[in-house]
């Protein structure tokens, strides 16, 4: 893995249907049930299903947080996060790496976390607070950190819808 993604890692997500409010995080962890378990995830009340479909589901003005959960590297799990939410789901005893972004008012919350890990020097990072330029040099950021960018494959993977029922 090179240090810079092949495509712009916003402009990907934007084009496969992310053009709202945006909560991700990253959680250093394999075993998604367990890290969905101790996110307050109900485990009866999934869906098996492609971003397009929980994007679907989002979009229909389901008032519960919703989470679609899903493996992203060896060693890593992804949770697009819906609804109002601590993008983090309260997940305090494990390493993740969260963003928010509303587009509404154009403004970018970014981990903290980040500005303690070594090989960043070279991203404009430059805080984490900022505005919708400020989101790519953060998922670049993440990428490299987590061992993995986000491109095609990535966003056609099937991942777990789950509600939230506790944050």
């Amino acid at each position: 893995m090179g240090l810079f993604p092949e495509t712009n890692q916003w402009e990907l997500l934007t084009a496969a249907g992310l053009r709202g409010d945006f909560q991700a995080a990253w959680i250093e962890g394999d075993d998604v049930d367990a890290i969905a378990a101790e996110a307050g995830c109900d485990p009866g009340d999934t869906l098996d299903c492609g971003l397009t479909t929980a994007l679907r589901w989002h979009g229909l003005g389901s008032r519960a947080t919703l989470a679609w959960m899903g493996p992203h590297a060896p060693g890593w799990t992804f949770a697009l996060v819906f609804g109002d939410a601590d993008p983090r789901l309260g997940l305090t005893e494990r390493r993740v790496f969260d963003l928010w972004y509303a587009r509404e008012i154009d403004e970018f919350s970014g981990p903290g976390a980040l500005y303690e890990e070594e090989g960043l020097d070279d991203l404009d990072l430059n805080d984490d607070v900022g505005d919708e330029d400020d989101l790519e040099p953060h998922l670049v950021a993440v990428g490299r950190l987590t061992g993995r960018f986000v491109d095609a494959a990535w966003l056609a993977e099937r991942r777990t819808l789950r509600r939230v029922t506790a944050s």
